[in-house]
């Protein structure tokens, strides 16, 4: 008698509530799985900014350019982050197909594309003769307000409040941090530019703490 009434709950269909529990289940391991983590991305590149300024910072020179080991430790950072960044979003939408997949890999091209430009457009900008306290503001505002147009370009596409808020968040420092000129700028973009991505991969934990209960 046990035993039949077992199998007569086991074949039961699910209630209403249940039936929702269970698909609230499945949407948030698809979450989980085949979207892009923006906690992971937005600590990548904070440390890479905060840690890769304050190298620079560090190590300038009376003229405010600087040295070998900040310039090394930076590059060394962003290129990790940029991988990171391409490598997490092909991971996320391998094998979604359709637009997504599509999407995912036009927004990781996106990247190496833009500072491949960006590499290309700085060397024709030593090779024309610049100069002076200028140099580092222009090398450091080309690459930044690149990162701020990625970020408010894939708000709009994803419709994300939040990056696109970052984007402009760091148009804006980079702005100021402009006008504080070598090696001033470099520990602003450090403090404002790194903490701003921290910031908001604390927000993005706290919403999916929010989302799990």
């Amino acid at each position: 008698m046990d035993q039949h009434d077992r199998q007569t709950d086991d074949d039961r269909p699910p209630t209403l509530e249940e039936s929702r529990a269970i698909i609230a289940e499945q949407e948030r391991t698809v979450r989980s799985t085949m979207t892009v983590d923006d906690r992971l991305v937005y600590a990548v590149w904070g440390v890479a900014w905060g840690v890769g300024y304050l190298a620079m910072f560090l190590d300038a020179g009376d003229e405010g350019r600087p040295g070998a080991i900040g310039g090394i430790t930076f590059a060394v950072l962003l290129a990790a982050a940029i991988a990171a960044t391409i490598g997490h979003i092909e991971s996320r939408t391998r094998g979604t197909g359709g637009p997504d997949s599509r999407n995912g890999w036009m927004m990781g091209a996106a990247w190496p594309i833009a500072f491949i430009g960006v590499g290309l457009t700085g060397s024709a900008i030593g090779s024309a003769g610049i100069e002076g306290p200028a140099t580092g503001i222009v090398f450091n505002a080309i690459p930044c307000l690149v990162v701020a147009c990625l970020y408010m370009g894939s708000g709009i596409a994803l419709d994300d409040r939040r990056q696109f808020l970052l984007g402009g968040w760091i148009v804006l420092v980079v702005a100021v941090a402009s006008y504080l000129g070598t090696p001033n700028l470099y520990l602003a973009m450090s403090v404002l530019g790194g903490g701003g991505f921290l910031a908001t991969a604390a927000l993005s934990v706290r919403d999916r703490r929010r989302t799990v209960r």
